[in-house]
């Protein structure tokens, strides 16, 4: 099983991630992480990412989602390929040639959590870029391309504790 976390930089999806496994791992399964990706990337990323850096992050989220997914019943993913994607159209429009392998990929996720815009997120580390302007601009293609590729996904609009162990109790479900 593979659970993505989506959505623009500041959201604290690396939190909540990190509160489902703590849930989880609590409940005796096995279960790992795959950070983000685009922290690894040589390339410029932010309002300076260049085709070859959001192609190269991609292209690695498919690789180490593969890599990791192979030693654990159940990988949380902190992005996935869609959100290299949003950052790829933000900055350069749609690209045909990246579609294709963007929409079957998204296939192989059991579970898609979209968290969004959340006021108080958005901090200053030496990674992510903290104007608000170019964080809704990421966050409106989310929304745009979620509905173009049609993906089912959990919106955590309304984000509390219940939503939080609905969803574990979703994910025990599917396990057993």
């Amino acid at each position: 099983m593979k659970i993505a976390f989506i959505g623009t930089h500041g959201t604290g999806k690396t939190t909540l991630a990190h509160e489902l496994i703590s849930k989880l791992k609590k409940k005796g399964i096995d279960i790992d992480f795959l950070g983000e990706i685009v922290r690894k990337c040589p390339f410029p990323i932010n309002e300076n990412t260049t085709k070859k850096s959001q192609i190269w992050i991609i292209l690695n989220q498919i690789i180490k989602e593969m890599e990791t997914e192979e030693r654990c019943k159940v990988l949380v993913s902190d992005r996935s390929v869609l959100d290299g994607y949003c950052y790829y159209v933000n900055q350069f429009g749609e690209a045909k040639f990246l579609e294709a392998l963007i929409k079957k990929h998204l296939k192989t996720y059991s579970y898609i959590i979209r968290v969004p815009i959340r006021k108080g997120w958005l901090k200053k580390d030496k990674i992510r870029s903290v104007d608000e302007k170019f964080q809704k601009d990421i966050d409106k293609q989310f929304d745009k391309l979620l509905n173009k590729f049609k993906v089912k996904h959990i919106n955590l609009k309304n984000l509390n504790d219940e939503t939080g162990n609905k969803i574990v109790e979703k994910i025990l479900n599917n396990l057993h």
